[in-house]
């Protein structure tokens, strides 16, 4: 019954993808209810084709997204983004319906969304906003230490822009705009957000293309044995979300930002205290007694965990000549880092904790647990980015270096304590900007991974756009990105604007 309800929904779906391609690619302005409407967005549709045959399969993605801005006078404002999605990295087995806001793991397909619903009331010196927001602060461009307001998705990490990855939180921002008065910084403007109920970053489901490797045990668990044998246990790998934080003013996330102009510079401070929205796990594992005669067993338990931090920082930004310049730090107490959990497998103190486990399971027990120890880190950590961009002979060029310094730690984690990542962005545009040739580049100095991003984008019209597109990982496995170097993969992008 499963499977029947939710091939109807893929037909109603393709259906529905299909009224949008023959709809009129414009956007509708008029009036409703004695208010100005401006309705927009995309529809669009993307082929992944795998370079390597052995990795998850992806589905052919359908993507619809509607925007709608009305204004009431001067005064009051209403935005909703909202967005139907078929397919891509989501599998086969999945239902169709919306994303919850209380489980990490989950994957829906066909999905409906609402991305942003925000009201917004703005006043001589005050403007607030109410609603489900996305924010974007801090100056940097793809990895900025002050942009921690709201969670992410994982389900499509890299192909993903940063304000498709966002996942927007109920929030209520106010912000007071400064006087102009000579001895007030200029275009001063102080910005306050309360976020009344945490919402988690999302994750795939296990099996799913981008669903972590080093989160993934190999088969089977190697147990020396005196002869210079091993003994092979076999492992499971299951997904478990833990309980989100309740709904109450001590989990509730504050943040503030001050941001103002001062000769020529822009910059900016903030403060967030909260739970943390990164992605950080648990890991547990047990032993299972055999059935039927058969060995025993092995089965490993990924949860999230919810972490508490609190975050200083500010950045600054300004142009010189032909360059601009941008740079950006934040110190954050007690954040969560995962653990390399694929070094488990080598640990030591986990072995003899197998063994202790096979023990138990030899005296009777029908299952025992592993102690595993701490599989995440609590440490204080430092980030900083410095980045640069100008234009060469109408070739547009970004470069940004930034650095995370984890201190105080002693556990192997899946970046190194010193962190250093180096990214490149460089484009140059043709027939009058309608054709695009871009390269994107992360270099991950410290962890050694590599990950390339070309892609040509064609405008035709300025309502349809074409992309195709490369992507290449390489590095090592225990690293955040160099895990994903078996999902190589050229893809075709086919965008129409509303």
């Amino acid at each position: 019954m499963r499977r029947r309800a939710s091939g109807r929904a893929r037909i109603w779906v393709t259906c529905l993808l299909l009224c949008g391609a023959a709809a009129p690619a414009a956007a509708w302005r008029g009036e409703f209810l004695g208010g100005d409407v401006e309705i927009g967005g995309y529809l669009e549709t993307r082929q992944v084709f795998r370079v390597d045959g052995d990795t998850t399969p992806e589905l052919n993605l359908q993507r619809l997204q509607v925007g709608v801005d009305s204004w009431w006078g001067e005064r009051v404002s209403l935005s909703l983004t909202t967005s139907l999605q078929n397919g891509g990295p989501a599998t086969r087995e999945t239902r169709a319906g919306f994303y919850n806001i209380d489980d990490v793991f989950q994957s829906v397909s066909p999905a409906v969304e609402i991305e942003e619903a925000a009201l917004r009331m703005d006043f001589d010196s005050f403007v607030f906003r109410l609603g489900q927001i996305k924010y974007s602060w801090g100056k940097l461009d793809r990895f900025q230490p002050n942009d921690v307001i709201n969670p992410e998705r994982f389900a499509d990490p890299i192909m993903l822009g940063e304000d498709e990855r966002k996942i927007g939180v109920p929030s209520v921002e106010a912000n007071y705009f400064l006087p102009n008065r000579a001895w007030l910084p200029e275009q001063g403007r102080l910005s306050v957000v309360i976020v009344p109920r945490y919402v988690p970053f999302r994750l795939g489901r296990e099996g799913e293309r981008w669903f972590p490797p080093n989160a993934t045990p190999p088969e089977t668990f190697a147990i020396p044995i005196g002869n210079g044998g091993a003994f092979d246990i076999p492992l499971t790998l299951e997904t478990e979300n833990s309980r989100a934080p309740a709904f109450t003013f001590d989990n509730a996330s504050y943040a503030a930002r001050f941001d103002a102009f001062w000769r020529g510079v822009d910059y900016a401070f903030y403060y967030y205290h909260g739970i943390q929205t990164a992605p950080l796990f648990q890991l547990e594992a047990r032993g299972d007694a055999p059935v039927d005669g058969g060995t025993v067993t092995g089965t490993t338990i990924l949860s999230p965990v919810f972490n508490p931090i609190d975050l200083w920082g500010g950045d600054v930004a300004f142009t010189w000549g032909r360059f601009s310049f941008r740079a950006e730090a934040a110190f954050t107490r007690k954040r969560g880092f995962n653990r390399d959990l694929l070094s488990l497998v080598d640990d030591p103190e986990v072995l003899e904790a197998v063994r202790e486990a096979l023990i138990e399971i030899a005296g009777g027990a029908p299952s025992a647990e592993v102690d595993l120890g701490e599989t995440f880190s609590r440490s204080d950590a430092f980030q900083w980015g410095l980045g640069v961009d100008t234009t060469v002979y109408d070739v547009d060029l970004l470069f940004e270096l930034s650095q995370t310094n984890v201190l105080d730690n002693d556990l192997p984690l899946l970046i190194e304590d010193n962190e250093t990542v180096l990214l490149a962005d460089i484009r140059r545009r043709f027939l009058r900007d309608d054709l695009t040739l871009q390269l994107i580049s992360i270099y991950g100095a410290s962890s050694d991974y590599t990950v390339l991003m070309p892609r040509l984008t064609y405008r035709v019209y300025d309502r349809v756009e074409i992309r195709l597109g490369y992507l290449h990982i390489a590095g090592r496995e225990r690293s955040r990105l160099g895990q994903f170097k078996d999902n190589d993969q050229g893809y075709v992008r086919l965008r129409l604007y509303l």
